[in-house]
């Protein structure tokens, strides 16, 4: 969403008794809208269709806050027979793409053992169900589900650890166990983001939930902050994404 648009969504959300909602934004675009509506004091609510959701819809403005069963998303289900071969992320958002939509028409895509879960747009559901009908080699038949969505949890290890502060290089140097000159290199190299945000200052502080990521080496997650040591170092517990 360009400036001139957001600044457009925004001042209508302000006005309109209900929340408005965007579709579906990369998670670099909600913190932008929700940046920007929290500087506008308008409540302002992600939400992707499960927890941390890395697509997420915005609600803003009006009754926000209470707007999660009213999000205009949908959640869609297609099981494959994965003895006859696999599917790749790639391989279903490229299916989706040459339907002739658009990227913000489709959230997550998560793909674990024979099961395709994909989020759309409400009002894509229906032309999404019919037309979506394989990806890759698998055949595909898409539906809709009522119940609670329990979407398994990214393949990856848990790990602990300590750093003298919350600065970006050294919670890269301890997350991907680089040293921290290397950790500073890589920084001004321009090959790290922060929640899919590029940064370039090694001082840059971190909070929790911030997902670290390093361009040709991997990604890890600050899942959380958890005190100081005897040591009076700062305690803090990783996820490292397979």
């Amino acid at each position: 969403m360009d400036e001139k648009a957001l600044q457009g969504f925004l001042r209508a959300a302000g006005t309109a008794y209900q929340a408005r909602f965007t579709r579906f934004l990369d998670p670099a675009e909600a913190r932008e809208v929700e940046s920007a509506a929290k500087a506008m004091q308008l409540p302002v609510v992600l939400w992707g269709g499960y927890p941390y959701a890395e697509r997420c819809i915005a609600a803003v403005g009006g009754d926000a806050e209470l707007a999660k069963d009213a999000f205009p998303l949908s959640a869609l289900e297609s099981t494959f027979e994965s003895r006859f071969g696999s599917i790749t992320h790639r391989d279903v958002l490229g299916a989706f793409m040459g339907l002739g939509l658009t990227r913000d028409c489709i959230g997550d895509i998560i793909i674990k053992d024979s099961t395709v879960y994909l989020f759309v747009v409400k009002s894509m559901e229906k032309f999404v169900m019919e037309s979506l009908t394989g990806a890759g080699r698998m055949k595909l038949c898409f539906h809709r589900f009522e119940d609670p969505l329990r979407i398994p949890e990214p393949e990856g290890t848990y790990f602990r650890g300590t750093v003298s502060s919350l600065r970006l290089d050294a919670l890269l140097a301890e997350g991907f166990r680089l040293s921290r000159s290397d950790a500073a290199e890589l920084v001004r190299a321009g090959r790290v983001k922060v929640s899919h945000v590029p940064v370039i200052r090694t001082d840059a502080q971190v909070e929790a939930g911030a997902l670290l990521s390093i361009a040709g080496i991997g990604r890890v997650q600050l899942r959380s902050v958890d005190g100081l040591t005897r040591k009076q170092r700062i305690g803090v517990t990783f996820f490292r994404y397979q």
